[in-house]
């Protein structure tokens, strides 16, 4: 093959849920996190897999995203996470789209709308300073939901800053007021079916938080922000060789000349760039695999191709693999490291025109 691709291993999703599951028990249901592109494994695909593995809740960022997944006939319970606008919320009440409250504003708004059964969630932000509302407008809000049978209050959630570090007292500090929080809204509106504060790191660091309901997202890939050899990623980033050459001391490869080969090597270009998702970052800097040698990076990465070094491969031919990121030897986590980002940057970031290629 002549072009990038991402090859998918379906296998290891359901090895990841069995363990997530492991780790919550069957009591406590699972919103699989599938928002940007399913962090960048495609959406529809790892959607479909999930509703197969009896996964019944799906949560994406937009509402653009919701209708990806519903126009492809997959029809799990969709929570929308992200910003919406008033116009978006009536589409989500036509269609049966779950959505995210998370400004007062937008309570109004739906208590003086004239149409039933208006499922939302509710979010509450205990510290992220991010969407969700003030704890002190929680009060209010309930009130305002429990005097309005349109309004169904289909679950509360609220979402950890850093949850990664298991003796966090910031978060300990969130868990308490969210624990208020669910108090209240229990003794006003018994009927509220979901609590959920536990992202993949509060799963694994914060046991006591599993609620009723986790958000596992970067678990679910095979990732995660700290070791953890129990999740299995399913992503490897393939290409292969376009052309070798022989260069000479002196000699300049790509933009910049930032790299001068100081003897005579062999190099070759694949045919991967930033704009596939290949860092930037990684100029000069990060390595692929050929089999089972690492072969540096040369140079800048330019848009759609990449130079690396080929002096320690055995008779390399146009054609043959090499992979990006997947293998043993080179992994999300270190390109990441490289890259001076978080793994979720690496595998968002893999754009469209990468083939998804399912096994």
């Amino acid at each position: 093959m002549s072009f990038a691709f991402a090859e998918i291993n379906l296998a290891n999703i359901e090895r990841n849920i069995a363990y997530i599951k492991s780790k919550v028990g069957t009591h406590v249901e699972i919103l699989a996190v599938v928002k940007a592109n399913a962090y960048g494994h495609g959406s529809v695909e790892i959607s479909r897999k999930l509703v197969s593995l009896n996964i019944r809740n799906l949560a994406v960022a937009t509402y653009e995203e919701a209708m990806e997944i519903k126009s492809e006939n997959i029809h799990p319970n969709i929570l929308i996470l992200g910003s919406i606008t008033n116009e978006e919320i009536i589409s989500c009440i036509k269609k049966g789209l779950l959505f995210t409250v998370y400004d007062i504003s937008q309570l109004y708004f739906i208590d003086s709308l004239n149409l039933e059964n208006i499922n939302f969630h509710l979010k509450i932000d205990t510290g992220m300073n991010r969407l969700g509302l003030e704890p002190k407008e929680v009060s209010e809000s309930l009130k305002i939901i429990s005097t309005n049978e349109s309004l169904e209050l289909h679950g509360v959630y609220t979402h950890l800053p850093e949850s990664n570090l298991a003796d966090s007292a910031f978060t300990n500090k969130q868990i308490a007021l969210f624990e208020s929080i669910i108090l209240e809204t229990k003794a006003i509106i018994p009927s509220v079916r979901f609590f959920h504060i536990a992202n993949s790191s509060a799963i694994f660091n914060f046991s006591q938080l599993e609620l009723n309901m986790v958000r596992p997202g970067l678990a679910l890939y095979g990732l995660s922000t700290e070791k953890n050899d129990q999740v299995f990623p399913l992503m490897k980033l393939k290409t292969s060789i376009v052309k070798i050459r022989n260069i000479i001391e002196g000699d300049s490869v790509s933009y910049g000349r930032t790299f001068i080969a100081k003897n005579e090597m062999q190099i070759g270009v694949i045919p991967i760039g930033y704009a596939d998702g290949l860092p930037r970052a990684l100029s000069n800097k990060g390595r692929v695999l050929y089999g089972e040698t690492e072969c540096e990076i040369l140079g800048r990465v330019c848009m759609d191709l990449t130079i690396i070094d080929l002096s320690k491969v055995t008779n390399p031919q146009i054609g043959d693999e090499i992979v990006i990121f997947g293998n043993h030897k080179v992994s999300v986590n270190k390109i990441a490291d490289i890259s001076e980002t978080i793994p979720y940057d690496i595998v968002c970031g893999i754009s469209k025109r990468v083939k998804r290629v399912y096994k």
